[in-house]
């Protein structure tokens, strides 16, 4: 009880004897005459219902702080932020920031015929990463953009190799973005700095929903892995990634590159990189009665950024169908500059399906198999096959994937071994 709630009971209390001992005081014999007894009433009714005003006031009180309470420790709980603007500022109040990233650990075993391995990695399927977008919608219609992205590698499954070398990298940091960007949806969209090339990813189109365990890159899992000689009982210095590979592009380049704007699903891109190099590109996305379909072709000249390339050619298509089925292909070409050393090409074909056994998570399924010929030497080519399954938690905001990849290579020098591989891991995204 407040000290001033107290102190209104207590003159409620002693207010009648008061008036009591002073009607005895002035002889009246200790009575109270009628009008006396009626004010008395009237203040004793006032203050009542005051006090019960008051004690109403405060359990409403008591009641919207408890709400508020437990409605904010619901969200901190959740450790969601559905505003971004509300994690990163501009010191422009015109122009929006959004801060991103991912993280994508996982556990990677690896078997070249000869031994085992087991390495904790970096899935450079779609590795860790963070970065920040900035944007301006100018009253002209342009769209004014930035983006800085860092990627962070410190232990790659691309990379890790104990049989022979350690090849993790020294520097884990490396520049993916850091463009300006102005974009009209007339007049298409302009980008100048770090990023992607035209002919990037173009053959990565996967509508599958599980490219960040299986890709057409196949050598991201384990292609630092170690061939083993099985006559010669010897392991060798050939790795997963001399013999299978998979072109898309020239991947991320300082470059000025040029997007058109989208017609009826189609659009075409071209650039110029530093290193004297050229691309472009052409791009098909549409849905069309619940089939999605998505494609995309590229050719570049990749000047001296790939030192043995004359010309590369890349392509990929994928279609999902409203039953969750999915198909995908990717094919490419690299025509090489030295006469002696035949062109290198690789093909890969993927089959899917995504469905949900809740409302909370996708789940979606692939097998894969793909060959490779002459990507370092003549004569040595690659064949892989796959399984893969994805888990989708949207409300987490995390994928969960594993994957079974073997590596097989044929070759008129050597009889290698089989490399069998697994992947498990979980991606988080923010």
């Amino acid at each position: 009880m407040t000290k001033k709630r107290f102190a209104q009971r207590a003159a409620i209390t002693l207010l009648p004897l008061l008036l009591a001992g002073h009607a005895y005081a002035s002889g009246s014999g200790g009575s109270v005459d009628s009008d006396m007894l009626r004010e008395l009433k009237r203040m004793i009714e006032q203050q009542q219902a005051q006090l019960d005003r008051q004690a109403a006031e405060i359990a409403a009180l008591k009641e919207q702080l408890g709400s508020n309470t437990e409605a904010l420790a619901v969200k901190a709980d959740k450790a969601d932020v559905d505003d971004l603007d509300n994690v990163a500022y501009s010191s422009f109040s015109n122009v929006n920031v959004r801060f991103y990233g991912q993280f994508n650990p996982a556990v990677l075993w690896a078997d070249n015929g000869d031994s085992t391995k087991t390495y904790v990695v970096d899935n450079v399927h779609s590795q860790t990463r963070f970065g920040l977008r900035a944007g301006i919608d100018t009253s002209s219609g342009w769209k004014v953009g930035g983006r800085f992205e860092m990627g962070i590698t410190g232990n790659g499954s691309f990379d890790v190799n104990n049989w022979y070398t350690y090849d993790a990298s020294d520097d884990p940091f490396k520049l993916r973005w850091a463009e300006v960007s102005f974009a009209n949806d007339r007049y298409g969209r302009f980008s100048l700095g770090k990023g992607d090339s035209a002919s990037n990813n173009t053959a990565e189109v996967d509508l599958s929903g599980t490219s960040v365990a299986m890709q057409d890159k196949t050598l991201w899992m384990a292609g630092a892995t170690l061939w083993y000689d099985s006559d010669a009982d010897t392991l060798t210095e050939l790795r997963v990634k001399d013999v299978y590979s998979g072109f898309d592009g020239l991947s991320r380049t300082d470059r000025v590159r040029y997007d058109t704007p989208d017609f009826a699903g189609f659009s075409a891109a071209a650039a110029y990189s530093s290193g004297d190099a050229f691309d472009g590109s052409v791009w098909y996305s549409r849905e069309l009665s619940g089939t999605r379909v998505a494609a995309g072709f590229g050719v570049a000249n990749p000047g001296d950024i790939m030192e043995r390339a004359d010309l590369l050619y890349t392509g990929s298509a994928s279609v999902l169908f409203p039953l969750g089925f999915s198909a995908t292909f990717s094919s490419g070409l690299l025509e090489k500059k030295d006469a002696d050393l035949d062109d290198a090409m690789f093909w890969w074909t993927k089959l899917g399906y995504k469905t949900s056994f809740s409302d909370a998570a996708v789940t979606a399924f692939s097998i894969d198999y793909g060959e490779a010929e002459n990507i370092t030497f003549n004569d040595e080519n690659g064949k892989t096959w796959a399984l893969a399954a994805v888990h989708d938690v949207t409300e987490w905001g995390t994928e969960f994937y594993a994957i079974y990849r073997m590596y097989m290579a044929d070759s008129d020098r050597d009889d290698f071994a089989d490399v069998n591989s697994i992947m498990a891991g979980a991606r988080l995204k923010f």
